[in-house]
């Protein structure tokens, strides 16, 4: 039986750790996205469901 999603790219243990790994090092979520080869919604999500904490940066605002 096929996937319901096919365009969705599984979470390997390796990636869920470096994920781990990037996220404790203060990378911004943009950042673990490109390195991960993913969006910035699939790594907020994931990490969202683990309870791995992600920096917060706020956009500094134009005077």
């Amino acid at each position: 039986m096929q996937s319901r999603y096919p365009l969705l790219k599984k979470w390997t243990a390796q990636d869920h750790e470096r994920l781990k790994a990037l996220a404790e090092a203060g990378r911004r979520p943009e950042e673990i996205a490109h390195e991960l080869n993913r969006s910035e919604a699939a790594v907020r999500v994931r990490a969202w469901q683990h309870g791995i904490a992600l920096r917060l940066v706020t956009q500094k605002r134009k005077a």
